[in-house]
């Protein structure tokens, strides 16, 4: 990574930049390393392009100004084999011997370093080529050296489970080394436009290798296109992939990057074919796949540039794997199985391309926010948004002007709307219904407050203000279900609020990111009087209850109450009606070679739409009898032995 230099620096600073202003920490662990006189290990790790290369520099700068001699062998070249590496650092002590070994040469040097009182350092850069031979590190090569040694690991991984289990590991300290937050880049980078510095580092994802990319081409021309972007995009795409060691876990790679997370029965889908166990361990293993509770999923950067790779290069294959990875999460819709929000989420984020279209989301933005549930730590991240002083005077104009000639501009708003919200309103309901959205360095960027619609919070709706209007309408037969249900019938999205109102782009991750977690089968209500957030919940096909309008947040303030009703098995066929809208046909039967009479191709789409064989019969006027008859044919002519694996097989066909 070659960054400019800081015109603001320094010189007198013993270390150079820009490592003294980021790497305050990790230079410091080695001068500490350093001053102690005695032995340690460091293993230095971080996905690509981290500046794990250019640290190992400042740590050789460091130990030359100390008289250390430094010892640095990078394993990109030379094979994973004991003999080749002795035969490397040998060539970096210039002590070579014709008759002996290596490793006695090596130890012959050593030696007669500490007859002189020479301290040295052996560093190993790319030492995720050299994971086969950790074994041999351990119990041969360092017992070999004397006990004032320092070895430094430099790798994409951190030293494995194998070295943690070993007597070495009280002289192991581990250094992860992260992408810089926007406030270091912004400090580091002072001959850009402040525009420039926020795009060039939410395009890289704070990355230091696509920083000085970015930061290249913009010195160039001050300006962004998206020709730059698919050139950056191509290099980061060869850097990670020099990870590995032939191209035959590249598909799994390109298919990894559509969607959000991995699963081997998910690409095994999306590929038509099984994969072998060993080769999906294999490909999680690597850097640039991290294990979530959802599944693995690729660093965001090296996904965004393997998805735009693939994209350009074969578009027809690009959008096959896209329907499919739709049509796996579409599998998973079916009336008898409960939907949770991972698999929710995931479709709405494969979605993401046509909603991008269609709305004025930012789909390589909204990736960059999480949202989780809040707890008793964050009750400071939360009050700000509910003080009861927090309110809107009434002579104020609506806080949101869409201008038809740009996308859009915020005219002004200086206060957060009156929430009529209180800290005893949370605590009686129950914290973890706050959920909070944060960026990827962890700032709470905005609140959204749920209440479940149920027993014992029935009464309350019915008469608070925002929520009275919509239910104190609803019907009594209702009302008597609500009341006798132990389960939520709903949810009520009674609060969004964000940190600041002239972000945009927060309050479109606010709601997009919400939506998953409260689309159940049950009613889900909303109301606020911003024609932003009217036009999001449109475009979510929520559908205004008009004669629940009302003026709570001020006679000025007209705010509409919007319901969707996902209640009796609509779900799965809203999530299709959405698609649709959208342009994505989830329930066309397939082009297929099967030879199905019209009557059959009929009972394979709506098996294919999750019907069960008694609303087969109901739509089609026939007996369960007959059904189940046509089915046997079905199945045979398909070769499967249930409607799971008839439904499983269409859809991958698609």
């Amino acid at each position: 990574m070659i960054l400019p230099e800081n015109p603001n620096h320094d010189k007198s600073q013993a270390k150079a930049f820009p490592f003294n202003i980021t790497r305050e920490k990790e230079l410091a662990t080695f001068s500490h390393l350093l001053d102690q006189k005695g032995s340690g290990i460091l293993s230095v790790y971080g996905q690509p392009g981290t500046g794990k290369s250019e640290l190992i520099t400042h740590y050789q700068k460091e130990a030359k100004d100390r008289d250390v001699v430094f010892y640095l062998v990078n394993a990109q070249y030379s094979k994973a084999e004991p003999a080749a590496f002795l035969q490397l650092l040998l060539d970096q002590m210039g002590a070579s011997n014709l008759y002996i070994s290596p490793l006695e040469a090596i130890h012959m040097h050593i030696q007669h370093l500490e007859e002189q009182g020479i301290r040295f350092v052996i560093a190993i850069d790319s030492y995720e080529r050299f994971e086969n031979l950790d074994e041999w590190f351990r119990q041969s090569f360092l017992p070999s050296l004397p006990s004032s040694s320092i070895l430094i690991f430099c790798g994409r991984k951190a030293l494995n489970a194998s070295w943690r289990a070993s007597i070495w590991y009280p002289f192991i300290t581990m250094m992860e080394l992260k992408g810089f937050s926007i406030g270091q880049f912004d400090s580091a980078f002072q001959t850009l436009k402040p525009e420039l510095t926020k795009l060039a580092w939410e395009f890289s994802s704070g990355n230091p290798y696509a920083l000085s990319l970015c930061v290249q081409k913009l010195n160039e021309t001050q300006e962004w296109n998206k020709q730059d972007e698919h050139k950056i995009y191509r290099t980061v795409v060869k850097e990670w992939l020099s990870e590995l060691k032939d191209d035959h876990l590249l598909p799994y790679i390109e298919v990894a990057s559509i969607g959000r997370y991995i699963q081997q029965e998910k690409l095994e889908v999306m590929l038509d074919r099984t994969i072998p166990r060993k080769d999906f361990e294999a490909l999680v293993s690597l850097s640039f796949f991290e294990e979530t509770e959802s599944g693995w999923q690729l660093n965001m950067l090296f996904q965004r540039a393997m998805r735009d790779d693939l994209r350009r290069r074969k578009p027809s294959y690009y959008h096959q794997l896209w329907k499919r990875a739709l049509l796996y999460c579409r599998s998973f819709f079916n009336f008898d199985r409960l939907i949770d929000s991972n698999e929710i989420s995931e479709f709405f984020y494969l979605l993401g391309e046509p909603i991008m279209g269609a709305a004025l989301f930012d789909h390589e933005t909204l990736p960059t926010y999480t949202m989780t549930s809040a707890n008793q730590d964050d009750w400071n991240e939360i009050l700000p948004y509910i003080e009861e002083n927090a309110l809107v005077s009434e002579d104020l104009p609506p806080a949101y002007v869409v201008d038809n000639q740009k996308e859009e501009t915020v005219k002004h708003l200086n206060k957060q709307e009156p929430s009529f919200i209180t800290k005893e309103t949370i605590e009686s309901v129950g914290i973890e219904h706050v959920k909070l959205l944060r960026q990827r360095n962890g700032i709470v960027k905005g609140i959204a407050f749920l209440i479940p619609i149920q027993a014992n919070t029935l009464r309350k709706l019915q008469t608070s203000p925002v929520t009275r209007s919509y239910f104190k309408r609803i019907p009594a037969a209702e009302e008597r279900r609500i009341l006798s249900q132990d389960t939520p019938s709903g949810w009520v999205i009674r609060y969004l609020g964000v940190k600041s109102p002239k972000q945009m782009e927060d309050q479109k991750a606010l709601l997009y990111h919400l939506l998953p977690l409260v689309l159940t089968e049950g009613i889900l209500v909303a109301s606020t009087p911003l024609p932003f957030y009217q036009e999001l919940l449109e475009q979510f096909r929520f559908h205004e209850i008009p004669e629940a309008m009302h003026f709570d947040y001020g006679p000025n303030r007209p705010s509409k109450t919007y319901e969707l009703d996902l209640r009796n098995a609509r779900l799965s066929h809203y999530l299709e009606t959405f698609a649709s809208a959208l342009g994505v046909n989830l329930t066309e039967i397939p082009h297929h070679s099967y030879q199905f009479t019209a009557r059959e191709q009929e009972v394979v789409s709506l098996v294919i739409q999750g019907y069960s064989n008694a609303k087969l019969a109901q739509s089609l006027s026939l007996s369960e009898v007959t059904i189940k008859k046509h089915l046997s044919r079905i199945y045979e002519k398909i070769g499967v032995k249930n409607r799971t694996q008839l439904t499983r097989v269409m859809l991958e066909r698609k």
